[in-house]
């Protein structure tokens, strides 16, 4: 089987931040309600951002790609201000660990973010979202449960382009309702003409500095906190 998790490194983790802080004050509705203000989404995730202090998350990634399926396992400590912390316990990378210190934006995304400082972090978070809202079609799909919590359903469908072979991720996050944290992240798109399936699940959430809930992998079926 190919390598088809070269790309579960950092940014996967980001998606535990931007799941965290994404769409969810002011954007419930009736089920079918188009999220169409990217500015009042930015302003919500800059100020949920700025009130974050930290989070714990084991992360369950499932890759389908063709005829083969591949799982990998991490835990995603993220401590606002100072470091960002992957340990993987399965897939290619199982018995690695990444320390990203002083996670900023410029940090974790590279080229992709201006924010060169933990101090540029909400702002450049907020015009992520903004711009995810801007340049897709985000729904509110309804609620659904899932492990017994209630969940906010988001749609966000790309624009088309003329190319079948080659397309964007059509994804559905369901939104923990209580505690406002990212459960389940569902992607599909196409690459080199193929159907490619990507799940990501969000298992044992607890919010707060990690230094005071430890940094081992919380116990499967642990509640969030």
């Amino acid at each position: 089987m190919s390598d088809v998790f070269a790309g579960w490194t950092r940014r996967r983790a980001l998606l535990g931040v931007v799941g965290l802080v994404f769409v969810t004050a002011g954007c419930l509705g009736t089920p079918g309600t188009e999220v169409d203000d990217p500015d009042a989404v930015a302003n919500q995730v800059e100020s949920r951002y700025e009130n974050l202090e930290g989070f714990q998350a084991t992360m369950v990634r499932t890759l389908e790609t063709g005829d083969e399926t591949a799982t990998a396992r991490a835990t995603v400590t993220f401590d606002k201000g100072d470091r960002l912390r992957i340990a993987y316990h399965t897939g290619p990378k199982a018995g690695e660990v990444t320390v990203i210190d002083d996670p900023s934006p410029a940090r974790v995304l590279g080229g992709d973010a201006v924010g060169s400082s933990e101090s540029d972090a909400s702002a450049v978070y907020g015009t992520l979202a903004g711009d995810l809202v801007r340049e897709n079609e985000v729904v509110f799909e309804g609620t659904e449960t899932i492990r017994d919590r209630r969940t906010a359903v988001f749609s966000i469908t790309p624009p088309t382009d003329g190319d079948a072979s080659e397309t964007r991720p059509e994804r559905r996050v369901w939104i923990d309702a209580e505690h406002v944290v990212p459960l389940r992240i569902e992607s599909n798109w196409t690459a080199d003409g193929e159907p490619v399936s990507e799940t990501i699940r969000f298992e044992n959430v607890s919010l707060g500095v990690p230094e005071k809930r430890g940094e081992s992998a919380p116990a499967p079926g642990g509640a969030i906190a």
